[in-house]
């Protein structure tokens, strides 16, 4: 090891301006360790190479001659799993690989990104979840992004993040105060780029398209939640607005270039058949039960690479293996086992309609697919 490690960590330490405190509470070491390394009494345990050069922003090289390249590379394969693991559902083995990926580069803010949101729904965890078991780290990685950290989009997540925890703790004004700090509504990266393409029709025309997609997707799911946890409605009315959600993306994609949109469609269209059968109304609960089944399987027969061909999202791309899930299986496995989870199912399980659904759908029934593997 370079004997001349504890002069370079004295140096990059001052050039961060941070004390002999900060980088041990930082590395998780005793403030005499850091001291004794910059005396050169001791030299730091190699397992510290690697972090030390992660949260000075530095090459390895500087420290021990390593390959700064590698480390890049490094945190680049633990990013790109990251999202195979999510894209198939494998939300443990994610969990897993993100507290590896943060031990090994707790100071990369790509990777202290993904290790919040990963304690925020570990899926470990459940009542209470993830947000309330790791409570107390999470306001400390919290609090240390909005510290330390310049990049925009990770002090948003530590915003988000910091709000949840107020709320979850009764503490309300915080958590309003905390989100005055997000920009207006209007002010996201799509809307911003789309006014950097004003004068580039085709880029503009592309740009606009994509926000369209994203803020369907934002007004369906309102719209969505809306309508099904009003209590102020009966369910004749839950029914009447979530079928209105449906118009919203029917009209959208009007070529029935679905794609994502499947899934959310089967959700809805759940959704509505089983207030059909609290009210009574068996033979239109059918079909809504089959049209959910029917775009669950859609979904899960999409192809790897999108392209919408609506007018509105004309050729705005979707990269299914860029998608994210919690559960393995595929959608129609999801969508029968939550059904038969469901109260309503008492009253549809011994019907011939219903039988018959059902044993049409199942052989459907499976793990989702690795785009990844494609």
């Amino acid at each position: 090891m370079n004997l001349y490690i504890g002069e370079n960590i004295k140096r990059l330490r001052k050039l961060k301006n941070i004390t002999q405190e900060t980088l041990a509470d930082r590395m998780h070491v005793s403030c005499a360790a850091v001291s004794k390394w910059e005396r050169g009494e001791t030299l730091p345990d190699i397992s510290m190479v690697i972090p030390l050069a992660s949260y000075f922003g530095v090459s390895t090289d500087e420290l021990l001659g390593l390959d700064h390249a590698k480390n890049e590379e490094a945190i680049l394969k633990y990013i790109s799993e990251a999202e195979r693991l999510a894209s198939v559902g494998k939300a443990f083995e994610r969990f897993d690989l993100i507290k590896k990926a943060y031990a090994e580069f707790p100071n990369d803010w790509r990777i202290v990104d993904l290790y919040l949101w990963q304690l925020q729904y570990d899926p470990n965890c459940e009542c209470p979840y993830g947000n309330e078991v790791h409570k107390n780290e999470l306001y400390a990685l919290c609090e240390r992004v909005l510290e330390e950290c310049t990049v925009d989009k990770v002090r948003y997540s530590a915003l988000s993040i910091l709000g949840g925890l107020y709320n979850l703790d009764g503490e309300r004004d915080k958590a309003v105060e905390t989100a005055k700090r997000f920009p207006q509504y209007w002010m996201t990266e799509g809307e911003e780029l789309e006014g950097c393409y004003m004068d580039d029709n085709a880029q503009w025309l592309k740009q606009v398209r994509r926000n369209i997609w994203d803020l369907t997707m934002q007004l369906h799911v309102k719209l969505r939640n809306t309508a099904h946890h009003d209590n102020t409605i009966d369910s004749h009315e839950t029914i009447k607005y979530l079928k209105k959600d449906v118009d919203l993306i029917k009209m959208i994609f009007d070529d029935g270039d679905l794609g994502f949109y499947n899934i959310e469609l089967s959700e809805v269209y759940m959704w509505i058949a089983n207030r059909y059968v609290m009210v009574g109304d068996l033979d239109h609960a059918f079909e809504y039960y089959e049209l959910s089944f029917t775009h669950a399987k859609e979904y899960d027969t999409l192809p790897k690479l999108i392209t919408h061909t609506s007018f509105f999202v004309k050729d705005v791309p979707l990269d299914m293996s860029k998608t994210n899930s919690d559960i393995e299986e595929n959608s129609v496995t999801c969508q029968i086992n939550k059904l038969r989870s469901w109260g309503v199912w008492e009253t549809v399980k011994d019907t011939p309609q219903m039988k018959a659904i059902i044993e049409k759908y199942e052989p459907f029934m499976g793990k989702k697919k690795d785009y990844s593997r494609s």
